[in-house]
């Protein structure tokens, strides 16, 4: 693969500097899953993480100012889209990490804005199940996806698969801090909790994370997660992971990392 010019050069340490910590604190479950993965990609990543978590940012002014809505959000999204798609000026400290990760073929720039989407479709719910699950599987789906994409799968039923992890971890998540979220305006599930975790757990088999191939297992980390979640109650709202969850993604992902080394998949 050419990696010749200026705006083809991955990420080196310099542009992602403080990027790690960062993501440590706002995402700390899918920074967890990161670690296992391959040095070769973790730095592109944690770019994606910092990009997923500056869209999900772009939501807080729609929360927090009834009258402006949705708009002001809508328009820090829409930044981002004319940076996704070269008609805007980069001039983000974050964005020459996205585009190089674009430019070296380690991220579809449709998964990217997929992941855009979904957050632009938070802002314009639809009170339906259907529209939700497409939400998911573009957004928290669509994260995993491009980390599959990271670790070289190119085949659409396994990236499939990692859409459903994703969009599993993400109602998971969402159920396990359901009271909390509810407080903070944003925007859940079009129901019950009962119907939440019914479609969390579908995600979930659809997912099969344990009949993936090696490089879809590791980028599906986030599933561990995912079936702890949606397997009790939002006792823990609000709350930070127990030891018993990191234990569990720490088994998994050393589990994964060496099924990874030892298949030989390149990841790009």
């Amino acid at each position: 693969m050419k990696r010749e010019g200026r705006g083809e050069q991955s990420a080196g340490p310099s542009r992602t500097e403080g990027l790690e910590e960062a993501v440590r604190q706002a995402d700390p479950d899918r920074a967890l899953c990161a670690g296992f993965l391959p040095a070769s990609v973790r730095a592109d990543v944690t770019a994606l993480l910092a990009f997923h978590t500056e869209l999900t940012r772009a939501l807080a002014p729609a929360r927090s100012a009834a009258i402006a809505g949705p708009m002001a959000g809508l328009i820090r999204l829409q930044w981002w889209r004319d940076v996704l798609e070269g008609v805007r000026t980069p001039d983000h400290a974050l964005a020459p990490a996205i585009l190089s990760a674009l430019a070296r073929g380690v991220f579809h720039r449709e998964t990217l804005l997929r992941v855009l989407r979904a957050r632009e479709a938070e802002l314009n719910p639809e009170p339906e199940v259907s529209p939700w699950r497409q939400m998911m599987r573009d957004g928290a789906g669509g994260v995993q996806r491009a980390v599959g994409e990271a670790l070289g799968v190119r085949d659409e039923a396994v990236l499939t698969r990692l859409e459903a992890s994703g969009a599993a971890y993400g109602a998971g998540a969402m159920l396990r801090h359901w009271p909390h979220i509810q407080q903070s305006g944003r925007y859940l599930f079009p129901g019950e909790t009962a119907a939440l975790r019914q479609e969390g757990e579908a995600f979930l088999q659809s997912c099969d994370a344990d009949t993936l191939p090696p490089a879809g297992r590791l980028a599906a980390l986030p599933a561990v997660l995912a079936a702890r979640d949606l397997a009790r109650t939002s006792a823990q709202a609000g709350q930070p992971r127990g030891l018993g969850d990191r234990l569990a993604v720490m088994r998994a992902g050393w589990k994964a990392a060496r099924m990874f080394q030892k298949s030989g998949e390149p990841a790009l």
